[in-house]
């Protein structure tokens, strides 16, 4: 490799290459920032969508977010009582269907360091991905994407009913 002075150069470029393969994008134009009225800026939330395009089936819960969605308390990763129900509604749809693939999304509010967030965000995520292997839910099927405060620390949300929004993880959907 004589272009490259350092080989630790090119093992940060190839974990560079290999780190992009493992984002989700979000189709353009599903932000909600802004909406509501309510003068209060809500965190983006990830569109569920189907890996492929023209799918033949749709992905469950393509339109109820609240079906696919997990909220924390502030710096805690224990699941609630209506967190453990939206888990065991996703685990029997991924028991359903074989050619599902869920990733999980985690994040946190705005207040922290960048790596405290992404610790927290990585806790959550195991924690959801603990509960729907307990449900039965093949390895396989799960993927992990813990974004932190990446998203939050960039909005205007001073209030905790904002901040207990951005506190959780998604369940976004993609088939095989």
């Amino acid at each position: 490799m004589p272009f490259i002075k350092h080989p630790s150069c090119f093992w940060f470029a190839i974990a560079l290459a290999i780190s992009a393969c493992t984002t989700v994008e979000k189709p353009f134009g599903t932000s909600d920032w802004g909406k509501g009225g309510t003068g209060t800026t809500q965190p983006a939330r990830t569109a569920a969508y189907s890996g492929r395009q023209g799918a033949a089936k749709p992905t469950p819960f393509a339109d109820d977010e609240a079906s696919r969605t997990v909220y924390f308390a502030s710096s805690d990763a224990t699941i609630d009582s209506q967190g453990a129900e939206v888990l065991r509604q996703n685990a029997q749809k991924l028991k359903e269907d074989a050619q599902l693939v869920v990733v999980l999304v985690g994040h946190t509010d705005n207040l922290g360091s960048s790596a405290y967030n992404l610790a927290v965000a990585d806790r959550r995520i195991e924690a959801v991905s603990e509960r729907l292997r307990s449900l039965g839910v093949a390895r396989s099927q799960i993927r992990r994407l813990p974004v932190g405060s990446e998203e939050s620390s960039k909005l205007k949300c001073d209030s905790e009913v904002c901040r207990r929004s951005m506190r959780r993880v998604e369940l976004i959907y993609e088939r095989r």
